[in-house]
């Protein structure tokens, strides 16, 4: 019944937040048209918006040499224009590049219409064939891009990738606007690659003249132009003025690069910063502020936070048997609720509450220290370990956490040892396995088949997504044949049937799904509850009312 109060409020809480912001944004085509109003009831261009970055520096800003991951994805999906982008608080794709597209009957061919008139930052018009050349150069194994493994179900790309053939067949240039994907079987997951920032058309001649600068100084499509970079401090956005959808109301949008809550804190007070993540400890702060209690913007997102275990590295982790002992030992509620705040719900199973799908019966795991004792004892370890967790410093899935959940680890005589690293340098470890357990946060999809397949099956092992390294054929079976239906009925089942196999092989300690808020300061307009990742605003809809400064 918990969970089914839960769930329905999860539910309520997303429908409330739509409805909430429908109306509040322009669609693409009425942002074109001028506002000159001064008043603050309509949006006016110009301003500077300037943002919190919490997750560290990204180390490249190419979309085809890193991973979906947040710190790289909030500002690359400002610089590059995808065929297709993912309205995540209507829960439909839209049109981008692309202005209109078509998926046969029998779900092997996307035809994409592309929208003439879209020009890349340095002024050229985007044609067909530079997204030919965007998803080739991602399947080129000299590019080594973690996304290869997303196209693959393109015809033509396993003989492009071994080097039996010099292009991609699947991929077909019908001429400057038309574009043409085949892919050797139905996958209902396959049209969101396509809303990605790695399959959005990058320019052939800046690449080439850039080589590996192009990352430090990329150039796309997108609403915003890169403008500069100051490592480990601030990245600085331009509002591009011949986007195609219409210029963004934004003049400029400035990242900070700002780790530290307490740094955070202080600049938004003084007014340096316009809008933040909150933490846990800030948010019921926030949140019963006067002055700030309704610039409070939130949303249960579509992330599970996990420990997870490197199921390539030698360790007691490798036992089944240990892996549920930890997901008993840990109270992950009573550390929800006196570490984080209540700033997340407890995670029930792999995939997050407010997804597709979701299974409010899948089996969990309950707090039960005896029974972590005897699971530990049936495995050989009744005199326990030392458990290495490689971890940050974030507030909700790293040090403190970690710290809270060796006390619970402690009582069942497992010792924690902790290493922490910065963002970049967790991800870059993971990718390359170089780690026993680790803490992290997980998601950002919201189908439930794309994300159990990006972190359970075993195609995806590695850089791809599933850093565990997790294999079991079973669950591979079973997820192929949810990707491959048309049915959504039985595109849920079956993806509850594989959450229910990765339930039971524990391959994470499954800890919680997120609660985002975003606090901004009165001025800010235009900002969305996001559930694929808060961070993911769509900046074309925001605007800075000058009037309330």
């Amino acid at each position: 019944m918990r969970r089914s109060r839960f769930l329905i409020g999860l539910i309520v809480m997303v429908f409330l937040l739509s409805a909430c912001s429908s109306g509040k944004s322009s669609t693409s085509s009425e942002s074109t048209v001028t506002k000159t109003s001064e008043t603050s009831s309509e949006p006016v261009y110009g301003g500077t918006l300037v943002r919190a970055a919490i997750y560290g520096d990204p180390q490249n800003l190419d979309p085809m040499l890193r991973t979906h991951g947040t710190n790289t994805s909030m500002v690359t999906w400002n610089i590059f224009e995808p065929l297709i982008r993912y309205d995540a608080a209507k829960g439909e794709f839209v049109a981008a590049n692309a202005e209109k597209w078509e998926v046969s009957s029998d779900g092997t061919v996307y035809s994409f219409t592309l929208k003439k008139g879209v020009k890349f930052h340095n002024g050229r018009e985007v044609k067909a064939e530079d997204f030919k050349y965007t998803m080739e150069r991602v399947l080129n194994p000299k590019s080594a891009s973690p996304n290869a493994g997303s196209l693959l179900a393109i015809v033509g790309s396993q003989e492009f990738m071994s080097g039996a053939a010099t292009e991609v067949s699947g991929i077909k240039v019908v001429d400057d606007y038309n574009l043409e994907i085949t892919i050797s079987k139905p996958d209902n997951t396959f049209l969101n690659n396509m809303s990605l920032p790695f399959t959005a058309a990058v320019p052939k001649e800046v690449v080439e003249e850039k080589g590996d600068k192009f990352g430090q100084e990329p150039v796309g499509a997108g609403p915003f132009k890169f403008s500069s970079w100051i490592r480990d401090s601030e990245i600085v956005l331009e509002g591009y003025e011949d986007y195609h959808a219409g210029k963004p109301y934004l003049e400029k949008v400035v990242y900070k690069i700002m780790g530290d809550q307490t740094a955070r804190d202080n600049s938004f007070a003084s007014k340096q910063l316009d809008m933040m993540l909150l933490g846990d400890a800030q948010y019921q702060r926030y949140k019963s502020d006067p002055t700030y209690k309704n610039s409070i913007v939130e949303v249960p997102e579509l992330f599970t936070r996990n420990l997870k275990f490197n199921l390539e590295k030698e360790g007691p982790w490798q036992d089944v048997l240990v892996r549920e002992a930890i997901n008993h030992a840990i109270d992950r509620e009573t550390i929800i609720k006196t570490v984080l705040q209540d700033k997340a719900y407890s995670a029930e199973g792999a995939l997050p509450a407010s997804i597709k799908g979701y299974n409010e019966n899948v089996t969990s795991y309950e707090y039960d220290p005896e029974k972590a004792k005897e699971l530990l004892k049936e495995a050989g370890y009744e005199d326990g370990f030392t458990l290495p967790i490689l971890t940050t410093s974030h507030p909700a899935f790293g040090l403190p956490a970690v710290e809270a959940l060796s006390g619970f680890l402690g009582e069942v005589g497992i010792k924690v040892e902790t290493e922490q690293v910065d963002f970049a340098t967790l991800t870059d470890r993971l990718n390359n396995g170089d780690y026993s357990t680790a803490m992290s946060s997980n998601g950002g999809y919201t189908h439930p088949v794309e994300f159990l397949a990006r972190y359970f099956h075993s195609k995806n092992k590695g850089a791809s997504g599933n850093t565990s390294n997790y294999e079991n054929p079973e669950v591979d079976v079973v997820l192929d044949k949810a990707l491959q239906t048309t049915d959504d009925q039985e595109m849920i089942s079956l993806a509850r049937e594989a959450e229910e196999i990765v339930m039971k092989d524990a391959p994470w300690w499954f800890f919680n799904y997120n609660k985002a808020v975003i606090v901004h300061q009165p001025w800010v307009k235009g900002l969305e509850p996001v559930p694929t990742d808060i961070d993911f605003q769509d900046l074309t809809k925001v605007w800075i009312d000058e009037s309330l400064k």
